[in-house]
């Protein structure tokens, strides 16, 4: 915003005149527009601490901040070939101004270091100086199939070198490895190699970390004797309680003995009494001491970590000045328009915004290299030539140019042993969707939808690969502000089609990254088809597709525009078990994972593949059923914990390089253009409305959708639908329960389950779901943070509404659950005539209680009879069960626009599942009776299928129902019962369905109801 300037803001001629310097001649007009907006670097702190106060914001990427002006994480390297979003715009600076701007800025520095005796500045050329670049050396661009094309390929992450060896508290020997060994990699393997410098974390100790100098001696910054002044402080007030507590306890203990003195005739039971309590004090001491001891390991061990692998350390130091309430939601999908974004919010904040984004690049960069470490290569500094070749090997991620035909799934194979595959434009966008979760302090949702091996079955639901993914990166995102979610929906014995007809409302309305893992039970073309479809035209958003189908994946991204990737198992760098000695030197993640010909028993056994158990005892709990060994589905073609673990990390890799990219667009461009980012770096609005528009026109001819016009509607590849479904698990599931669509009869009554959860709260916890003591912890070793100070304010969760959006929305779906009659089901009453369809009152509703969403903090499937309780996953296959004396079965659907609906029921249950009917002989057990006419007499097999829209009653017998139902898949069945596309939009269309003729003989279970 060049026309924006501050009170006192220091102009062009001042700076020139205060570095002696004047611009080359004919250049004067050329940098007027860069250089206006530009303040003194000495104007940028105050004489106490280095900062600036009210949340002051700086035009044109004006940089300040305790020890971190001009971000020396990222800032001081601007690429050279504008990455990402970057590359798409001519910024318009010309090579001599951005020197010239350079000379400024650091000439400004030099005169303040001069002028001023801050502190903070100080530390900002001890910082700067021992800068060292992220690690981005396993990102690989390959123009053609064979990673060769007609010109040098490209880094992904082209920007300045620096000259380690002038770097103060650098490692330049290892930096010389990395060179050497990303050289032979290039030569020998066709490996591209990114900058391959040292981790962030290991040179920026901003705040409060102690900065390594070349004679070894430690400087504490200004951060760090604040926390221990504090702490200093705070020892001596604890000191000085104790001893008042001390003083207070002595004076009763002499008021004790002159009343003992004084009544020497005490009652020996009232000295047992005392005795008594004299042992529960010591036990209740004894207790708390042991509570200190564990309380003081923990805080040891979590020490130890800290001074190895760092910490967090950012935080808001005036949120006050911030503006009140959510006030980007107003914007479709949150996309603030820079001129409306205000001065005091934090986007628009150079100080605050270059403080988070150091912090970040340091914490991405650290929970890389905890996951280097956690599969043994690692710490960098530590690792010979060729671990460091296998390390960049290991979760290498290929950039593919689809348009080229030499690219086939042939020639992609390898990556899927080590990161996998995508596009250049593909990872640009995903790295653009996190800068915008960034921005907006959003959510950034990862949805999986799969078959029993990708639900995580053997195992414990948390250690399933989309769990393992959550764990590490749900810490990060939350310190930038975002709310990562993760849901794994995938069902054993499925595939995808019962969700894919719902996809905007089952898998979510606002997914950023939906990955489809069905393999073994969805193995055509066309369902798969269905499930990108149905992703990208129902929800808000137009998520990028993982995995799945290479030539389907082409086909959307050539055809319409869409982010593919493709995921790999990073399998490619484990180390293989060789026998029983041998494995107990590899580390805890990688053993048992790969074994050799010789060996693959060891791998194979249970014992080694999987750790879970189903019950841990508690004081508080007592299982009704008793509980198994270890869960089912413990069987060979079943991945264990292991590969799941190394699968989420692999995924997280990839966003973690996404994030750190996003981090790079963001400080390169503002350190131009200045703050807020500009909203075309960051805005999906387009991109989504782009996407939507031509999934929706693709021809007939691209991709396999259209193949299932035999069995469904073919509008279906290009119209989204909505669904309601009792499956689990599922996103929203109150507001997603099948049984929130029915109709109460006349009464009130409705189905609804009755089964309740034997416990609520977290389970104890798990030693399985634990890693071993000396083992690299990612979580923890992410998770860290400096402590927070008296009064301060954690920033992220306060400036995060959505969360508690979410929580209050989560409130009112918990109202529409279908254990409670609701107000909308009151307000149905009212307008009800008695002599339309009515609610049968023979139908039983199966369902997982609780809330199964497919997240980690799901709490789900408690049910006492349930025999294997910390199992935690929660597919199930729910519904409404009846037979012919259930009666009607009623929903109403909130609004058609397209003319389709779908039902989807199963015909093959058993009477004994039909429990509500059990000893009737009639229909609703003789309560009431339907004022209609007399039906056709039935077809000679009896049954009659009845199904009705807002009262239109169609009869079907056997032959004409066969007819209507279609088998999509394996257990899918459907049936189409309205498909008129010229329909006219109509709200609350009642839709109901009847059994006729077969008593109990015939049970249905209805499963999903679809419509658009």
């Amino acid at each position: 915003k060049p026309n924006q300037t501050k009170p006192n803001q220091t102009k062009p001629n001042q700076i020139m005149e205060m570095v002696d310097m004047k611009l080359p001649s004919g250049d004067s007009d050329l940098c007027e527009e860069e250089v206006e907006g530009l303040v003194s670097y000495s104007d940028y702190f105050d004489n106490d601490n280095g900062r600036t106060g009210g949340g002051e914001r700086f035009p044109y990427g004006s940089r300040s901040g305790s020890g971190s002006a001009f971000s020396p994480s990222s800032r001081s390297k601007i690429s050279s070939s504008w990455r990402g979003p970057v590359s798409s715009k001519k910024v318009g600076r010309n090579k001599k101004c951005l020197v010239f701007i350079a000379i400024l800025i650091i000439s400004g520095a030099l005169v303040s270091l001069t002028t001023t005796n801050d502190e903070g500045v100080k530390d900002l050329v001890e910082n700067n100086n021992n800068f060292d670049s992220n690690d981005k050396s396993h990102l690989v661009d390959h123009g053609h199939a064979n990673g060769h094309s007609d010109t040098p390929a490209v880094k992904l992450n082209d920007s300045i070198d620096h000259d380690d060896d002038d770097d103060e508290g650098g490692d330049e020997g290892n930096d010389d490895d990395a060179d050497d060994a990303t050289d032979d990699a290039a030569d020998d393997e066709t490996i591209v190699e990114a900058d391959d410098d040292e981790d962030r974390d290991g040179s920026e100790e901003d705040d409060e970390k102690v900065t390594e100098t070349d004679d070894g001696e430690d400087e504490a910054n200004v951060d760090e004797s604040q926390d221990k002044d504090n702490e200093k402080e705070q020892e001596e007030s604890i000191s000085a309680s104790a001893d008042a507590e001390v003083e207070s306890k002595d004076v009763e203990s002499e008021s004790e003995e002159e009343s003992e003195e004084a009544n020497e005739d005490v009652d020996a039971d009232a000295i047992g009494d005392k005795d008594v309590e004299a042992d529960s004090d010591a036990e209740a001491s004894a207790d708390e001491d042991v509570d200190a001891d564990e309380d003081a390991a923990a805080e040891a061990k979590k020490e130890k970590i800290i001074e190895q692998w760092g910490k967090w350390h950012f935080w808001d130091g005036d949120p006050d000045s911030r503006p009140k309430g959510d006030y980007m939601a107003d914007f479709p999908n949150r996309d603030m328009p820079y001129d409306e974004i205000s001065f005091s919010a934090w986007q628009a904040d150079a100080v605050y915004v270059n403080h988070m984004l150091d912090s970040a690049a340091e914490l991405v960069s650290r929970a890389k290299e905890a996951i280097y470490t956690e599969y043994g290569y690692g710490p960098k500094q530590d690792i010979e030539r060729d671990a460091l070749i296998a390390r960049m090997d290991m979760f290498r991620l290929d950039l593919v140019d689809l348009e080229d035909p030499l690219v086939t799934e042939a020639t992609v194979k390898t990556s899927l042993e080590q990161g996998g595959w995508t596009t250049r434009k593909s990872f640009q966008s995903l790295a653009r969707r996190l800068l915008h979760a960034m921005m907006t302090n959003d959510t950034f949702t990862v949805v999986m939808g799969g078959h029993s091996a990708a639900a995580g079955h053997g195992n414990h639901f948390l250690q399933s690969y989309m769990m393992q993914f959550h764990k590490v990166l749900e810490p990060v995102f939350k310190r930038v502000g975002v709310k990562l979610i993760t849901r794994n929906v995938a069902m054993g014995g499925m595939g995808t089609m019962q969700h894919s007809l719902g996809s905007k409302d089952i898998y979510g309305e606002e997914i950023d990254v939906i990955v489809w893992d069905s393999h073994m039970t969805e193995p055509d073309a066309a369902s798969l088809d269905l499930f990108y479809r149905q992703a990208l035209l129902g929800g808000n958003r137009k998520p990028v597709l993982w995995g799945g189908n290479f030539n389907l994946l082409r086909d959307l991204h050539l055809n319409a525009d869409v982010d593919v990737m493709f995921p790999g198992s990073g399998m490619h760098g484990v180390k293989e078990t060789e026998g029983l000695d041998q494995v107990q030197t590899l580390p805890f993640a990688t053993q048992y994972l790969k074994c050799g010909i010789n060996d693959k028993e060891l791998c194979t056994d249970v014992n080694n593949k999987f750790r879970a158990t189903c019950w841990i005892d508690r004081d508080d709990v007592t299982p009704t059923t008793r509980q198994q060994p270890r869960p089912g589905g413990q069987a060979s073609w079943h991945p264990g914990f292991r590969h799941h673990q190394l699968v989420g990390r692999s995924m997280a890799m990839v966003i973690l390089d996404a994030m750190q990219d996003a981090i790079d667009t963001w400080s390169e461009i503002t350190i131009v253009e200045g703050h807020p980012l500009n909203d075309e770096y960051w805005h999906m609005s387009d991109v989504y409305s782009n996407i939507a528009a031509k999934v929706s026109l693709l021809d007939a001819t691209v991709g396999a959708c259209n193949t299932l016009k035999d069995k469904m509607p073919e509008r279906i590849c290009t119209t989204p639908m909505n669904g309601r479904t009792e499956f689990a698990p599922r996103a929203n599931p109150h507001k997603t329960s099948l049984t929130s669509l029915l109709k109460p009869s006349t009464d009130g009554y409705i189905p609804e389950s009755t089964e309740t959860m034997l416990y609520q709260g977290p389970d104890v916890p798990n030693p399985m779901l634990m890693i071993p003591e000396g083992q690299i912890d990612v979580e923890a070793i992410v998770v860290n943070r400096r402590r927070k100070l008296s009064g301060e304010l954690d920033l992220f969760k306060p400036l995060n509404p959505i969360e508690l959006k979410q929580s209050l929305w989560q409130q009112n779906d918990n109202k529409n659950d279908s254990s409670t009659f609701s107000t909308r089901n009151q307000q149905l009453l009212r307008r009800r005539d008695l002599g339309e369809i009515r609610m049968g009152k023979g139908w039983v509703v199966d369902k997982k209680i609780g809330d199964c969403d497919g997240t980690s903090t799901g709490i789900c499937g408690r049910e006492p009879s349930n025999p294997c309780l910390l199992y935690g996953h929660m597919d199930h296959r729910g519904g409404i069960i009846g037979d012919a004396l259930s009666g009607w079965l009623v929903f109403e659907l909130p609004k058609i626009e397209n003319g389709l609906i779908i039902a989807k029921f199963d015909t093959w249950h058993l009477a004994r599942e039909s429990k509500a009917t059990v000893g009737w002989t009639e229909v609703n057990d003789g309560e009431f009776d339907r004022s209609l006419k007399e039906l056709a007499p039935p077809l000679p097999d009896d049954f009659i299928f009845d199904y009705a829209i807002d009262g239109k009653i169609t009869s079907l017998n056997l032959d004409q129902f066969r007819e209507m139902q279609t088998v999509a898949q394996r257990v899918v069945e459907i049936f189409t019962i309205l498909d008129k596309p010229d329909m006219e939009t109509k709200e609350n269309v009642e839709v109901a369905f009847r059994l006729r003729n077969c008593g109990r003989g015939c049970v249905f279970k209805f499963t999903h109801m679809y419509w658009s």
